[in-house]
């Protein structure tokens, strides 16, 4: 009867640690899960600022290329190895520019017109609106 007993305390007892392993399984796979995800959305927050920063770097090199020349029609810009935009320029005395960004796999899109007036050689340049589209 004793060896009986004890394998029911012995059986109870490994029941009981699977139980509790098993708990505690699900615990780590949730703080897991929760971490990853917590992750992949400080990312995402992180490469639309830093696809924002390129983008008004992009606007700020538009701008000088105006200074030089208001007839810049636009093209691709290069600011940084991991991220590039497409400038198209449109209208007559008020420019409209549109940036598109891409960083990554992160892509925003903003508009800006830009008012030119010549004053000798010199063009005066003006940014009249600055907007994500």
């Amino acid at each position: 009867m004793k060896n009986l007993r004890t394998n029911q305390q012995g059986s109870i007892a490994l029941i009981t640690i699977m139980i509790i392993s098993a708990i505690l399984l699900i615990l780590v796979l949730g703080t897991s899960e929760s971490q990853v995800s917590t992750s992949y959305q400080q990312l995402n927050t992180n490469s639309g600022k830093y696809a924002y920063y390129i983008s008004e770097a992009c606007l700020e090199e538009v701008m000088s290329r105006f200074k030089d020349d208001s007839s810049y029609a636009g093209g691709t810009l290069t600011p940084d190895s991991d991220a590039e935009c497409a400038v198209t320029v449109t209208g007559d005395g008020t420019k409209t520019v549109d940036i598109t960004t891409v960083y990554g796999n992160y892509t925003n899109s903003y508009q800006a017109q830009i008012s030119i007036t010549s004053n000798g050689q010199a063009n005066n340049i003006r940014l009249l609106n600055w907007e994500k589209i």
